[in-house]
């Protein structure tokens, strides 16, 4: 069997076979138990590139080889197209995977109408008429029209939660079985082992993300200027770049907590860990979210989260037991919640240890990589 993936994921070019990072393990799982099932299979990916990474394919394993592109919108669709259709009529292709119902989706519908391959689109989103996601910008407006359009159009939609399968079946009236939930894996659940904590004289309140609008960092730091007049000991950790950095900086310190908020910056999966073991709280602010990978990573570290009602908190944490749901953009709510369980560290241990425990029994690596293949072969029919 022949899949062709097409993604934006370009932590893909980084590293080397004696380095690989999370992404590439995950898609070398994939290969693998591929293999596994059907001997003699192959796996290749298209992937945009950023500035400066690699334009020459590179060869992760011998069945799972990476295409780069151009790090533009325009070379990325010209040149997934022609890598698609070299592949298609040099090897043959069985089944066409996008990352998104966007401009990858666009190349894998001209591609499966030339290679006479199945179509299997991803979407990790819970809808694509979310308002916090159409309010960012007019583009997205016109990425959910393209998007339904390709949807619908598509032979399977991956989803990572039923409230988005629910919303294909309603809104865009995709039939079930055109549909899998599979949700997102981490490399970190696997690695679920007792952390000894550094010792810490403050309260730690975690955040891990890109500083983007939708992630709710801005919520986050009001709210924290709440808990840190409660809590003098208390320090935020925000672990991640991203755009809105220098805005945020700015703000901490118009809010007085330049000298209890640390921006760690860019920092790489491997190291996380240690910032999960040495946190007390752990915040997910989002505007909106599909899945969650941290809210995972932080339960399966026995962490007690805050998260915003978002569809991917609510498919997650089980509130009040495994963690604790607050509604979007309510500082006052987020900052009495983290307040609580900074005051009641045996409560937050309890919460931790039920995500934790929680998380080892339903986000094994294996079992979803397992899930995913399954999907791809039920897909083509084998």
């Amino acid at each position: 069997m022949n899949v062709l993936a097409l993604s934006f994921d370009h932590a893909l070019l980084a590293g080397g076979n004696a380095t690989q990072n999370e992404s590439q393990r995950r898609q070398v799982a994939y290969a693998e138990e591929l293999c596994h099932r059907l001997p003699g299979s192959r796996m290749w990916i298209v992937v945009r590139s950023a500035p400066g990474m690699t334009a020459q394919p590179v060869a992760i394993t011998n069945s799972l080889e990476l295409y780069p592109t151009s790090s533009s919108a325009t070379g990325f669709i010209s040149a997934a197209y022609r890598h698609g259709r070299e592949l298609c009529s040099r090897l043959g292709l069985d089944l066409i995977t996008s990352q998104s119902p966007f401009s990858d989706g666009l190349v894998a519908l001209a591609l499966r109408s030339r290679c006479k391959a199945k179509w299997l689109v991803q979407l990790h989103m819970s809808s694509l008429d979310n308002p916090h996601w159409l309010a960012q910008s007019r583009a997205n407006w016109l990425r959910a029209r393209l998007g339904k359009f390709l949807l619908q159009r598509a032979d399977a939609v991956r989803v990572v939660s039923e409230s988005a399968s629910l919303w294909l079946q309603k809104s865009l009236g995709i039939p079930k079985e055109r549909i899998f939930v599979v949700p997102v894996g981490t490399g970190l659940v696997a690695k679920i082992i007792p952390l000894s904590r550094e010792h810490a004289p403050s309260k730690t309140v975690l955040f891990v993300g890109r500083l983007c609008v939708e992630k709710g960092v801005l919520t986050l730091l009001h709210a924290f200027a709440h808990v840190h007049a409660a809590h003098h000991d208390a320090r935020l950790v925000i672990v991640g770049d991203g755009p809105e950095r220098t805005n945020l900086q700015e703000l901490a310190s118009a809010l007085g907590l330049q000298d209890c908020v640390c921006f760690v910056g860019w920092t790489p999966y491997e190291q996380l860990p240690r910032f999960y073991a040495n946190a007390d709280v752990v915040v997910i602010p989002s505007l909106h979210e599909s899945y969650g990978r941290v809210i995972v990573e932080a339960m399966s570290f026995g962490r007690a989260t805050v998260a915003t009602d978002t569809e991917g908190a609510r498919s997650l944490i089980q509130d009040g037991r495994t963690g604790f749901v607050v509604p979007v953009q309510d500082i006052p709510a987020l900052a009495s919640k983290i307040s609580d369980l900074l005051r009641n560290p045996q409560v937050a241990n309890k919460v931790g240890q039920a995500a934790r425990q929680l998380t080892k029994r339903t986000r094994d690596p294996q079992a979803l990589c397992a899930a995913q293949v399954e999907m791809w072969l039920k897909v083509v029919g084998q």
